[in-house]
């Protein structure tokens, strides 16, 4: 679990409507609203999760992260969720249930696939569930997806700038490849992982 003692409020002299915090938030916290004559960036308080990501990306310097009355906790325990199902989806997606996803926050696959089998569909809903991806918003990502995908989830068109795309791992290299690049020694290779990672495929 994580303590959130901060949320982001916005400046509305400052905004100029520019969308980008929208875009960058992986919890969708932040909208559009008309106010008066204008647009501006509204935050929903209850959803930030304090990453600072519209903080420090704002061009207008109009938003600020301020105390909270009363800090927020946030993280999903395995509590309630089959053991075997979360070992399961771990494994299906090459990791240990223990193995941690998101260093920032210390959030672990277990957590993830727990989250995933409470509801969440989206790496924003992981993210809203977990706190992961609220961290530095950037090397998490790859993990949540391969977590999702392993419990049957595919996702669709990344909200914003999220990113929904995998770096290619030794677990998709086809051995096309392996043959065509002998050199690296990638047959070699995923023998050694399959030995100590989950799920690995024999070959």
């Amino acid at each position: 679990m994580r303590t959130v003692n901060k949320f982001a409020v916005v400046d509305e002299q400052k905004c100029n409507a520019c969308t980008i915090c929208v875009k960058l938030c992986p919890v969708e916290a932040i909208r559009m609203e008309k106010r008066g004559d204008k647009r501006l960036a509204v935050i929903d308080e209850r959803g930030c999760l304090d990453c600072k990501l519209c903080f420090t990306r704002c061009p207008e310097y109009a938003i600020a992260m301020v105390e909270r009355d009363t800090p927020l906790e946030v993280g999903v325990t395995t509590a309630g969720v089959s053991e075997e199902d979360i070992a399961r989806i771990c494994e299906a997606a090459h990791m240990y249930p223990d193995q941690v996803i998101c260093y920032c926050l210390r959030v672990q696959a277990k957590e993830i696939a727990a989250a995933i089998l409470k509801g969440a569909r989206t790496p924003e809903d992981i993210s809203r569930a977990t706190g992961a991806r609220t961290g530095c918003g950037t090397l998490c990502i790859t993990g949540i997806i391969r977590l999702l995908r392993a419990a049957g989830i595919e996702l669709t068109k990344a909200p914003g700038y999220q990113w929904y795309g995998l770096k290619v791992s030794i677990w998709e290299m086809s051995p096309e490849i392996q043959q065509k690049y002998p050199q690296y020694y990638v047959a070699d290779d995923l023998r050694a992982v399959s030995e100590v990672f989950p799920g690995g495929r024999k070959s």
